[in-house]
């Protein structure tokens, strides 16, 4: 019977797997050894190539392969080693951090890394006086400066030497220099393209920038990358919408790694002679976050009372096929830090109605108002399937009384949205990028983050306890104190209930059998510098 649903998914597919086979041969450009060329199916596009900027999870998975930082994070983990710095001192106050850099690296346009290519990528995002703090059509804003808002110089002590002074100790910071907004660029090329940059990127990474068009992105083997060479000479990135389109592109070898493939078809692919999967827990959460700055979500009892109207099984049975588990707050329970159950609101639908009932006697709620649910297209790697996801939501929010319209939009065009507060509520996620709960709690909920137009607070949670645990976290050096510190913000956030936490998802990466050395990192990215194809 099986045997059946594999021919005819095979066959129903054939004539996308005609169209496919031949725009993969119209697009791979001059004869090139086949056996070293790779092409990744995924759900989007990139939206830019600045590293500074970007925050989905195409643009950065690019921004990894062509670009580094000073520091970066041990294969598997989120431990911290040397990467552009081979070594660093921190003064004793935790304030005065001396980086020494690699020596003989360059970036792919042939100019050198220096102290001061360090100095230029750090104050062009930082200083919005500096020349190339520059506004582009790509809409995407130098959003990641909050993160870095400690930072109160950066000079260059040498040739190769560089110190980074901060205003006081502050914990993440080894972490957050390995993420990406804080990825060396090339000083040459950012002056060259100015507004363009976003679509010329230059590093030092493995990999150096080809070309990008119509959702294609094809990246080049760094011939002289400081490090162990790739394997694959050339690594091509193609946005394949439709789920089911991805997976037959991946059937006929039209592509060779394919992202976000639905869960419900993860069983077939298991069964594949040809096809290996992939699977991580990652780091990761889906919510739905609550607009605290727009009626009626502005009041409390509001946001408590539609957190007991959402059964989560369904959404974990059904969006999920059981690959993930619910979500009692923001951090994953595989974060140190945690507190379960932050977020303490069992699935209770009459008392909700009851409690809305209540809302609207007073004058709170009304029932005949719209609540708008903003809802991506595209499939995140939290989300596979946000449709389903958003039905299921917004049937159990009617179920309670409320009236729900859903505005789908593809990803960019969501996110930009959202960080503008058009919404009453959106469905969103977030992978941690540096193990820390501050990339979370911090990123996710302090006021620092909910700036109108570059928000990734998407509830504009705005309160002032938090935001004082959330700096005394910061401070402090002690992963225990700073564990406590992070109960009790997380304790004040689940009162606060400015999100609906869903789950946690793992995620799952398909290949053809020929396709050696896939690892999912724990930010759900694969990196392409030791993959081979046989």
């Amino acid at each position: 019977m099986y045997t059946a649903l594999v021919i005819g998914r095979l066959f129903s597919g054939l004539a996308w797997l005609v169209l496919l086979c031949c725009l993969a041969c119209g697009t791979k450009g001059p004869p090139t050894d086949e056996a070293a060329t790779l092409i990744v199916g995924r759900a989007a596009d990139a939206i830019g190539l600045d590293p500074a900027r970007v925050t989905d999870n195409e643009s950065v998975e690019i921004c990894a392969q062509v670009y580094e930082s000073l520091l970066r994070y041990r294969t598997g983990t989120t431990e911290v080693e040397a990467a552009l710095a081979v070594a660093w001192e921190v003064s004793e106050d935790g304030r005065q951090w001396d980086f020494t850099l690699r020596e003989g690296v360059t970036f792919h346009d042939g100019t050198p890394l220096n102290a001061e290519a360090v100095v230029f990528s750090f104050r062009r995002q930082l200083d919005e006086n500096h020349p190339y703090h520059l506004t582009d059509s790509s809409g995407l804003d130098f959003g990641w400066r909050a993160n870095y808002k400690n930072i109160v110089s950066v000079e260059a002590t040498g040739n190769r030497t560089v110190r980074i002074t901060i205003d006081r100790k502050f914990a993440p910071f080894a972490a957050n220099l390995a993420m990406f907004p804080v990825a060396i660029v090339s000083p040459s090329a950012v002056k060259e393209w100015g507004e363009e940059y976003y679509r010329h990127p230059v590093g030092t990474g493995p990999f150096a920038f080809g070309e990008w068009s119509d959702g294609r992105i094809v990246l080049e083997r760094n011939a002289h990358y400081w490090g162990v060479l790739p394997k694959l000479a050339r690594l091509i990135f193609k946005a394949i919408p439709d789920a089911r389109q991805r997976l037959v592109a991946l059937e006929s070898g039209a592509v060779d790694v394919a992202y976000s493939i639905l869960p419900d078809e993860q069983q077939f692919v298991t069964l594949h002679p040809e096809l290996t999967l992939y699977r991580a827990p990652a780091n990761n959460v889906s919510y739905v976050a609550l607009n605290t700055q727009k009626a009626p979500f502005d009041d409390v009892r509001v946001r408590q009372a539609v957190n007991r109207a959402i059964n989560r099984e369904p959404v974990v049975k059904l969006a999920y096929q059981g690959m993930a588990i619910p979500a009692e707050g923001a951090l994953p329970p595989t974060q140190w830090g945690y507190s379960p159950k932050s977020f303490d609101y069992a699935y209770d639908p009459m008392r909700a109605r009851d409690e809305l009932e209540a809302l609207v006697l007073e004058g709170v709620l009304d029932p005949d108002e719209e609540i708008a649910f903003f809802v991506a297209t595209t499939p995140r790697p939290y989300l596979p399937n946000p449709g389903m996801v958003a039905r299921i939501v917004k049937s159990n929010l009617e179920e309670v009384g409320l009236r729900v319209r859903l505005v789908e939009q593809e990803f960019s065009s969501h996110l930009e949205e959202l960080r503008r507060a058009k919404h009453h509520i959106s469905l969103m996620g977030w992978v941690g990028d540096n193990g820390d709960p501050d990339n979370y709690l911090y990123v996710l909920f302090d006021k620092d983050n909910a700036k109108l137009g570059r928000a990734r607070n998407l509830s504009f949670l705005v309160d002032e306890p938090l935001h004082t645990l959330l700096l005394e976290a910061q401070q402090s050096s002690e992963r225990a104190t700073r564990s406590e510190i992070y109960k009790r913000a997380q304790s004040r956030i689940g009162a606060l209930a400015p999100w609906i936490p869903l789950v946690h998802s793992q995620i799952a990466v398909v290949a053809r059998a020929d396709v050696l050395g896939i690892e999912i990192s724990p930010a759900g990215q694969v990196l392409f510098e030791k993959v081979e194809r046989r």
